[in-house]
């Protein structure tokens, strides 16, 4: 009797414990990449799968298993746009399923458990036992495939997996999916079926159809989709065959001369017998008397309501429109500039007259003009002007934009002013655009030729004032901001081109101030693997002359060795930074960088001091640029997933300030780190792949 007792305490306990347990995952993970569908999905998931949704960055499942004791599973697995997803190699299918739907990656094999009574599996196609479903299909993509439905299929429900020459849809067949990749569809049902949208019509090479219904239907959807949006037809009617199709269904017999609208607008009222109304109110619905609203349909087009009716396969419009009344204008606004404001324009030549000293945005302007001519007295432009030939005979014009060549597009530069044309010959020279420039008044004997015979080496440091040998330069600490100088050479006249493979090319460089207010030209050296050179140039006048002087460039690992390999990181890792030093500190001492990458066990000791860095197919670990983001993602001790809702952890910023992975306390012995986002100081964001690692002792 107290065996019983305690056994029936011990169920009342299991009990108990679901009760308060945590919804369970529908999903687990084992060893990464194997995708188990351990509960009864009957509907899409998408943010609660566990999946990365980054843009190019799918989560690949080696395989995918639906666990003994699913019956249904409807499985979506997206990735990313633009993206060519890997296959799954294996999807098995237990005994217990009875319903199924896959809409995701190619599978290259299916493996159907041959005890289960609902399921059959035939010429690369998974139907129920009466064959009246079909669940999933794909396409052996050797030759012409063919796919014939068997007649007795009455519901199609996955998307087909590959591309089809043809498929041959039969008579009971009531239910497709939404996507069916071919070249010819040969449908001989006569119901209404979701494949034949327009974004499918208009790819198809040959329809044959059976149901005129549908064919009708479709051209009349492509008619007013060309009406709404004023885009040409997507759908070629000489493509399609349908023997039952016949114009002289569509009904007409609502013509008549004259029609009562009743419009009911966004707000609720009624108005009869209207032809305009006011600016800000629109048309929600319409009732025209003798048509049946199903068929009515109106468009909001340059100001007007426009009205049609629907029959059979095309729409009618009908003699009605009603007009939105413009805006009043404000007596106090001043209406928009226009050319003939501030010039004159003649055969395309662009004249503004004298005493004009700024120029807006014009309403009128044209694309562009044949010739521009700018007086004395102009000093701003805002408007961004496009011509053949610009005159400027102003003495100190500025633009809305930082430079004024962004204000004025031309091939041909007339500048009466000296100080105009230097700043337009060095914006050129700085941006690598190739325009000409005339100047009556330049002098190229202000050109120092003796520049070029300087032969002091240039002196490169960084934003520390260190001096960097570039002989000798650790990858990790390539790219960050560097001043050069050179003796005899105003470091503002300096230019630098590296030269790669034959290639030359500009550095870029940027205008920094320092806290004392002086100005500092820092240049951006880019990063190479190889033989990378640098090349040096200095302005003088209107002009650059090339120095002799010449920097070779000789990137090492950290031990030393030459950097040969690839410079693109292959993916991401977590490094340790130890304590008194920091990321940067770390990456120039030299140290060896105990790091490790997705897949290892990190001992527990290490956790609190984990940054992100990039790995590199040669095994060294070097720095990542701008803020990253993530999200944790981690297995409890039933292999379920969870995500920050387990343990409501912040998204938060890998940044300078706060370089360490914020783990919780009570972490598990497996986490994932996902949708890890790169943000740039360009605002650009970069996606990199998900990291998985083990915690150890």
């Amino acid at each position: 009797m107290a065996k019983k007792l305690l056994l029936f305490i011990g169920l009342l306990s299991l009990f108990v414990w679901n009760v308060e347990a945590r919804k369970r995952s529908p999903f687990r993970l084992e060893n990464d990449s194997i995708l188990h569908i351990c509960s009864n999905i009957q509907e899409r998931y998408y943010e609660d799968m566990f999946i990365s949704l980054e843009i190019g960055m799918p989560f690949y499942y080696t395989s995918v298993i639906i666990d003994e004791g699913v019956d249904s599973a409807w499985v979506y697995i997206p990735y990313g746009y633009g993206s060519t997803p890997l296959p799954v190699r294996l999807l098995s299918i237990p005994s217990s399923l009875k319903f199924f739907i896959w809409d995701g990656p190619s599978i290259e094999k299916v493996q159907l458990n041959p005890k289960n009574p609902y399921l059959c599996w035939e010429n690369g196609a998974l139907y129920s036992q009466d064959m009246k479903n079909l669940y999933f299909w794909h396409s052996e993509e050797k030759g012409d495939s063919i796919f014939q439905v068997p007649e007795t299929v009455e519901n199609i429900w996955g998307i087909p997996d590959g591309h089809f020459s043809k498929v041959i849809i039969p008579e009971r067949c009531k239910q497709t999916p939404g996507y069916i990749d071919c070249d010819t569809l040969i449908i001989h049902s006569t119901h209404s079926l979701d494949c034949l949208d327009d974004h499918v019509m208009s790819k198809l090479s040959y329809l044959y159809c059976l149901s005129d219904s549908v064919v009708a239907h479709i051209l009349m959807e492509d008619l007013w989709k060309s009406i709404r949006w004023k885009f040409g037809r997507d759908i070629d009617i000489g493509k399609i065959h349908c023997p039952n199709y016949d114009i002289r269904k569509r009904d007409t017999s609502w013509m008549r001369e004259s029609y009562r609208l009743t419009c009911i607008m966004e707000d609720g009222d009624t108005l009869v017998g209207i032809d305009t109304i006011p600016s800000g109110r629109s048309i929600q619905s319409v009732m025209i008397e003798g048509i049946a609203d199903e068929n009515v349909r109106f468009n909001e087009q340059d100001g007007s309501y426009r009205f049609y009716v629907a029959t059979y396969d095309t729409l009618y419009r009908l003699p009605l429109e009603v007009s939105v009344k413009p805006k009043e204008q404000n007596p106090e606004s001043k209406p928009k500039p226009k050319c003939g404001d501030f010039g004159e324009v003649r055969d395309s030549v662009f004249t503004i007259r004298e005493g004009v000293d700024s120029l807006p945005y014009l309403s009128d302007r044209p694309s562009s003009f044949r010739k521009v001519i700018i007086p004395k007295s102009m000093h701003y432009i805002e408007d961004h002007i496009t011509c053949d030939s610009v005159f400027i005979y102003s003495d100190s014009l500025h633009g809305a934009c930082y430079d004024l060549w962004n204000c004025i597009d031309a091939d041909y530069y007339y500048v009466e002013n000296e100080q105009l044309y230097l700043s337009l010959k060095c914006s050129f020279m700085r941006k690598n655009r190739s325009a000409e420039v005339y100047c009556p008044n330049a002098d190229i004997r202000k050109r120092d030729l003796s520049l070029q015979k300087n032969t002091n080496p240039p002196v490169w440091r960084d934003e520390q004032g260190n001096v960097i040998d570039f002989s000798n330069l650790r990858y990790a600490t390539f790219g960050h901001f560097s001043q050069l100088t050179i003796e005899g050479i105003e470091p503002s006249d300096l230019w630098v081109y590296y030269k790669w493979k034959g290639s030359k090319r500009m550095v870029r460089y940027r205008w920094k101030r320092d806290k004392e207010g002086s100005g500092k030209f820092f240049w951006w050296v880019p990063a190479w693997n190889g033989d990378l050179e640098l090349e040096y140039a200095v302005r003088t006048y209107d002009t650059l002359l090339t120095l002799p002087q010449k920097t070779q460039v000789r990137i090492v690992k950290q031990d030393g060795s030459p950097w040969k390999d690839d410079i693109n990181p292959m993916g991401s890792c977590l490094y340790y930074v130890p304590k008194g030093e920091t990321c940067e500190s770390l990456m120039k001492s030299g140290k060896k960088i105990m790091y490790w990458k997705s897949g290892d066990t990190i001992p527990r000791r290490y956790l609190k001091r984990l940054a992100l860095g990039a790995l590199y197919k040669n095994g060294e670990c070097g720095p990542t640029d701008g803020r990253i983001f993530y999200r944790l993602d981690w297995k409890d001790n039933r292999n379920y997933l969870y995500n920050c809702g387990l343990y409501p952890i912040p998204i938060k910023g890998l940044d300078p300030k706060n370089p360490f992975l914020q783990i919780p306390p009570n972490h598990p012995k497996e986490v994932w780190m996902l949708e890890i986002r790169q943000l740039h100081d360009d605002c650009i964001s970069r996606s990199l792949p998900p990291m998985h690692f083990y915690v150890g002792r």
